[in-house]
């Protein structure tokens, strides 16, 4: 089962006529502090008042066991009572929690729920803690603004507030009845020159605590630091005996193991509705990029400034436009910062103290590592002066006086900087990004819109591609990319799953091999397509394709490239290097380059790798001894339909490179959420009938979308989806010929029916073996049989060597399958396929004619070749 954060969203109701009283009695006031498109603010309040002033729920505890009585999806994630109920802090007070997404009116929630409780008597303080300093007096000048004002003070004495207008003070003055006190967390804990004590001491039962950037106190500190435990500590502190707590913030996750969503949560705007409102930027972020062999070190800045300079001309005259790069580490910020620099330095042709007025970098400290530190004080002597200047410079970064373009920052260190001019975003590794709470910060540095901009306003985020699937899961779920659907195994059609086994293996050392002859030339197969200059294609979620000039790094010139292979060659094998004085070796390079068509005025850091392990064949290693590892098959291991991983698929995919496949029962198998989000495709490819033309924006649905007669839709899956055309024409040829199977399944692409398989990437074995593993696209069990067809699908003569590996490997995998199947009894046997279209027809015309033991397509027998 899949949760979204809605899930775990309390509901507060309450049909109290008097609480609906004091809820709505308020409208005035609460419109006339928010603009009309804060609708979502005005709501929060209601509902945080709801909760406080109900006698319904005298703690939050009663709340929460209300939702879980009402939930599935909580009781299936939390069979036990207990253990949920342990999720929710406080909930023996009157406690709960808000999400609003960053940049969209949480100040706005702050104030309104302080002064209606305090207008209604309900409370007789409230102290507003936040995490730094910055934070607080952002939110002092906002309240001073508000209670400052005549209009907002006239209303509310005409409905009747006991307290008007409310003082906004800090800890430093003595916190009387009727005032708001917002101080930052660390000074609450200070002695001296603080009033918290006696003002709070045993005061607890009348005063209304709210705590800003709420995730601090249940999130683990950075490098020791107990703040979130001494938040917590003080909350709870019987001394002080608080029972009203309401938090607020934009990343309500808890930065453990599991990424937690806060579950105390009574009202949420998200980040996808926020920007669906236009009340926040449009996070637009890279799909894909057409070269991903260029990202990273190789690509250095190149992409990220040229959006920058696109945001400068789009902006010219308006604002300046500025990119924030977000490190792991203070050590990584302060290094990407004398990378930014001397970049920016070489692309403009300025001096390099002019680059470095228009890049600065902003963290808590200086690096605690002692070498890291002293590394950062060797190269840049005023660090700790520099930072200090850096910050201050920060709450100026906006105003076009200011130099800075560029920002980097670690990325927990920006909260509550409310810059609005952020149009790029530049995740600078994974660590900057491997937690729910990471992303949603960062990410909400670049929300807020500029006042001078209408919406729709987008802010790049230059991520990339190559993230791993876990934080590209987190990535996508922070901000909501999509509706999804799930898929797969589906009880209710069990009748169609059939046994399927599977080999389990163990490393072994095998044999030793001996060199016996050295090579008498280098050996080169494959050397990759080199540039100075590569045009990069990247397609963002909402801005398309991009185009950018990507100046290729570590090119090396012919003259250094046969240096350093001479170099090379001396270390390896002194009287071979003599062999090869600097002259031949420079023309065995541009010849190299020359046969394939390449620039031969210099060779590419990868190429010059691939030549260098040419001459490896020819080192004197004559007689040593190599051992070799290889998986052997231990055991047959059986695999059962009904353990198989959920898959999913978004919305958008429907419209994009996705084809579902679905017969009349799909939508009923489907939880409700999900039939509201896909049933309205399925009933509009209904409406369309043979034969008719659809409208070109519907086209989608007869592309995309295939229904399926149900007496030929055998499998225990619910749906099939593919997301490659080969893939969707070799299902619509299994539905064709349905009269041909028993069953069949599409597997997964990974977690289920695992085959090893090793390979070297190049014809020649120039390269270390890789290891890897695989499960095959399809599985067919063949009518009134006990036959299993096993096959993978690959596009026309798509025979790479990691292709021919899986062939061979699958192959041997099959063959020992049914030696152990035969030798156990079993009557169960296998036949393995790599397939491609054009032999989609002939294939399954050989199961037609039991011609298919021993049958090969085309694409097997290149792959044998």
């Amino acid at each position: 089962m899949e949760y979204k954060n809605e899930d775990y969203v309390l509901k507060v109701r309450d049909d109290n006529l008097a609480v609906e009283e004091i809820v709505h009695k308020y409208d005035a006031f609460l419109d006339l502090i928010t603009t009309e498109k804060f609708e979502h603010v005005r709501e929060a309040v209601r509902q945080a008042i709801r909760f406080f002033v109900s006698q319904k729920y005298s703690n939050t505890d009663i709340l929460a066991r209300e939702h879980y009585a009402e939930s599935d999806k909580m009781r299936a994630k939390y069979p036990d009572l207990n253990a949920y109920l342990r999720k929710i802090p406080f909930r023996e007070k009157k406690a709960v929690s808000i999400d609003l997404a960053t940049g969209t009116g949480k100040s706005w929630v702050i104030y309104g729920v302080a002064q209606i409780l305090l207008a209604e008597g309900f409370v007789d303080k409230v102290l507003v803690l936040c995490p730094s300093v910055t934070i607080e007096e952002e939110l002092k000048k906002k309240f001073l603004a508000i209670s400052g004002n005549a209009t907002v003070s006239r209303i509310l004495r005409e409905l009747g507030a006991l307290y008007p207008a409310p003082e906004i003070k800090s800890a430093n003055d003595p916190i009387l009845a009727g005032d708001i006190c917002v101080e930052n967390i660390h000074a609450v804990y200070e002695r001296t020159g603080s009033s918290i004590r006696d003002s709070f001491l045993g005061k607890g039962e009348r005063t209304l605590v709210i705590s800003d950037e709420a995730h601090h106190i249940f999130s683990p500190g950075e490098g020791g630091d107990t703040t979130p435990r001494r938040w917590m500590d003080f909350l709870t502190n019987p001394e002080f005996g608080f029972v009203y707590h309401l938090g607020l913030t934009g990343t309500p996750y808890i930065r453990n193991r599991d990424n937690d969503y806060f579950h105390d949560v009574i009202y949420r705007y998200g980040l996808k509705q926020a920007m669906e409102d236009g009340v926040t930027k449009t996070i637009d972020y890279v799909l894909k990029r057409e070269r991903e062999r260029i990202v990273g070190e190789e690509s250095g800045y190149d992409e990220t400034y040229q959006n920058h300079q696109r945001n400068r001309e789009k902006y010219d005259g308006i604002l300046k436009p500025l990119t924030i790069v977000v490190t792991a580490t203070i050590f990584e910020c302060i290094q990407e910062w004398f990378k930014l620099v001397k970049y920016i330095a070489t692309k403009e042709r300025v001096a390099p103290e002019v680059a470095a007025k228009k890049v600065i970098w902003v963290t808590s400290g200086l690096p605690a590592n002692k070498e890291e530190k002293e590394e950062v004080q060797a190269n840049l002597p005023e660090a700790e002066r520099i930072r200090k200047e850096n910050l201050q410079s920060l709450k100026t970064v906006d105003d076009p006086e200011n130099p800075a373009e560029w920002i980097l920052s670690v990325a927990m260190l920006t909260e509550g900087w409310d810059v609005k001019n952020v149009f790029q975003i530049v995740p600078h590794s994974n660590k900057a990004f491997d937690s729910k709470l990471l992303i949603a910060q960062v990410l909400g540095r670049g929300l807020r819109i500029p006042n001078s901009v209408m919406p729709p306003v987008r802010v790049i985020v230059n991520n990339h591609t190559r993230w791993t699937e876990e934080i590209a899961n987190l990535y996508k779920e922070v901000i909501e990319v999509e509706n999804r659907i799930t898929w797969g195994y589906d009880s209710c059609r069990a009748r169609y799953a059939f046994p399927l086994f599977n080999l389990e293996y163990t490393e072994k050392q095998y044999a030793v091999e001996s060199k016996k002859k050295s090579a008498s030339e280098p050996t080169i197969s494959v050397l990759h397509p080199q540039e100075r200059v590569q045009n990069q294609a990247v397609t963002f979620s909402f801005g398309g394709v991009v185009r950018y000039d990507i100046a290729v790094a570590d090119n090396v010139e012919i003259e250094d490239a046969a240096r350093q292979i001479k170099l090379f060659l001396k270390d390896k094998d002194p009287e071979l290097a003599e062999k090869w004085p600097l002259g031949k070796i420079e023309k065995y390079i541009t010849k190299a380059l020359a046969n394939r068509g390449y620039d031969t005025s210099f060779v590419s850091k990868e190429n010059l790798a691939i030549i260098k392990q040419g001459f490896g064949p020819m080192f004197r290693g004559l007689g040593r001894e190599v051992p070799r590892i290889q998986l052997e098959a231990e055991k047959l291991e059986p695999v059962m339909m009904v353990g198989m991983p959920r898959q999913s698929f978004s919305e958008g995919s429907i419209k994009g490179d996705g084809y579902l496949f679905y017969d009349s029962k799909f939508l009923a198998s489907l939880s409700a959420e999900e039939r509201g989000i896909i049933g309205k495709y399925i009933e509009g490819r209904k409406s369309i009938g043979p034969g008719s033309v659809p409208l070109p924006e519907i086209q989608f649905l007869v592309d995309h979308l295939f229904p399926v007669l149900e007496d030929n839709f055998k499998t225990p899956l619910n749906a099939v989806y593919v997301s490659y055309k080969p893939e969707r024409d070799f299902a619509n040829g299994i539905f064709n010929h349905a009269e041909l199977f028993d069953a069949f399944i599409k597997s997964p692409d990974k977690g289920f029916y695992s085959i090893p398989y090793s390979f070297k990437p190049t014809e020649q074995g120039l390269t270390h073996v890789k290891h890897g593993s695989f499960n095959p696209d399809f599985f067919l069990r063949i009518a009134d049989s006990k036959n299993i067809l096993a096959v993978e699908i690959k596009s026309d003569e798509d025979t790479a060597q990691e292709n021919k590996a899986k062939y061979r490997d699958a192959k041997e995998h099959f063959e020992e399958l049914n030696k152990r199947l035969g030798a156990g009894g079993e009557k169960w046997r296998y036949h393995f396929y790599f397939l491609s279209p054009e032999n989609y027809a002939s294939f399954f015309q050989a199961i037609r004619d039991k011609k298919y033991d021993g049958w090969k397509s085309e694409l097997m027998q290149l792959l044998e070749g």
